[in-house]
């Protein structure tokens, strides 16, 4: 018997016994490993955990962006007011003026002739609580008769 035809008979015993020697010790086996979950499970992990202490951050920022946009409002509203009542108005007197609104405390002041005789110089502040004190915008204008 040549080799090759004994390897054939081998190989066909084997197969009519149900199972291959060469399968059990060349099994190619499909599917992850524990160890391959646990890795991948883990750097999952640190990625979530990264994106979510972001959340703080942003939404800090976007409060603090509201707070802004709020006090540049009502900073706003006090110029147009002002501008509307006419240059010779008694709410354009020569003067530091204070009022609140919820927390925000709106302060403005009007100087006569500056920076020429004939104009008014109006200046507007807006400042509210924050976290380390107070923070505040500022808005300024000249009005002319």
């Amino acid at each position: 018997m040549r080799k090759h035809e004994k390897a054939t008979k081998l190989g066909a015993m084997a197969t009519e016994s149900g199972t291959s020697m060469l399968s059990r010790s060349a099994r190619v086996e499909k599917g992850f490993s524990l160890v391959e979950l646990i890795m991948t499970l883990v750097i999952i992990g640190i990625g979530v955990m990264a994106v979510a202490a972001l959340f703080p951050l942003a939404t800090k920022n976007v409060n603090d962006g509201r707070l802004l946009t709020t006090a540049l409002g009502r900073a706003q509203e006090k110029i147009e007011q002002l501008q509307q009542a006419g240059y010779s108005s008694s709410m354009l007197t020569a003067g530091s003026y204070t009022d609140t609104l919820g927390s925000y405390v709106r302060t403005w002041a009007v100087q006569d002739s500056v920076p020429t005789v004939g104009s008014k110089r109006v200046f507007v502040s807006v400042s509210w609580p924050a976290r380390q004190g107070r923070e505040g915008v500022s808005l300024a204008t000249y009005l002319a008769r």
